[in-house]
């Protein structure tokens, strides 16, 4: 039954592929503003404000919060992204290091920039160089 499941998700894709691209994007690089966010509250709680923690306790609600918008992100994108499970699984784990999400969005914008190029040199070759033959 859950593999059914899963199919069916798959299958529905609610948005684009550029629509995917763009929500994504934008989640990864927020929850990487989260991090920040979160390691300026730990500065701030640890030398300029010793003992009062209200800045860690706001930056890591606000990180959280975006950690989860990327998971969430992550999990709901892969199949209009075209990815596979184990493709999905690898952006999930990026986000648990320090800036990982952004490592991640940089190696598969870099992976659809070259397919893109793929495509276009196959559509080239064979609408210019074969049809002119």
């Amino acid at each position: 039954m859950s593999a059914n499941l899963f199919q069916r998700f798959e299958a529905a894709r609610p948005f684009t592929e550029s629509e995917s691209w763009l929500l994504f994007r934008i989640a990864a690089i927020a929850e990487a503003c989260g991090w920040t966010l979160l390691l300026t509250g730990i500065v701030i709680g640890k030398y300029i404000t010793p003992g009062n923690d209200t800045a860690v306790l706001i930056a890591g609600q606000t990180h959280g919060m975006l950690f989860l918008g990327y998971l969430m992100a992550a999990l709901g994108l892969y199949p209009s992204l075209g990815w596979s499970r184990w493709k999905g699984l690898f952006a999930l784990a990026f986000s648990i290091p320090p800036y990982g999400t952004l490592v991640f969005e940089q190696w598969a914008a870099r992976k659809r920039r070259n397919a893109g190029f793929k495509t276009y040199h196959h559509y080239l070759l064979y609408n210019v160089l074969l049809q002119a033959a």
